[in-house]
């Protein structure tokens, strides 16, 4: 038994049970509310399915009964970080590409860094709309 829960306002895990059909899954990770809510509704007007978790934690629990095309992920938040998510992920879950979102340069973590499928520098602009600033 799983639960659908389409507002991210209403809490930091959202997941489905069962798979489902339809346009891809992208699983948006960042402890700023602020920023996760402004992706997952790009994703969402974009044509995508979004899950949203506050933390790395909160991402791993997520992916026992999930399964997303993508994950769109930050480096520095508690309860899990990204590179212990990347590491997770990369151990579990290989099949599934890691982006990562972060106000922090590469270089800190080389033997993990590796594993990322991009890397999107924080802050970062969204064309014809507004500028996204990091607020961590």
């Amino acid at each position: 038994m799983g639960y659908l829960q389409d507002d991210p306002d209403a809490g930091s895990v959202t997941f489905n049970s069962g798979e489902a059909e339809g346009p891809p899954q992208v699983l948006v990770v960042d402890d700023s509310k602020v920023i996760r809510d402004i992706i997952v509704w790009l994703l969402r007007i974009s044509g995508y399915r979004a899950l949203a978790a506050e933390n790395g934690f909160a991402a791993q629990l997520l992916l026992l009964a999930e399964h997303p095309t993508l994950i769109i992920s930050d480096l520095n938040m508690p309860l899990g970080d990204g590179w212990e998510l990347l590491t997770f992920c990369h151990k579990h879950h290989p099949e599934i590409p890691v982006m990562i979102i972060s106000g922090e340069g590469l270089g800190k973590h080389p033997e993990i860094e590796r594993w990322a499928a991009g890397f999107l520098a924080k802050p970062f602009s969204i064309p014809g709309s507004f500028a996204l600033q990091s607020i961590n």
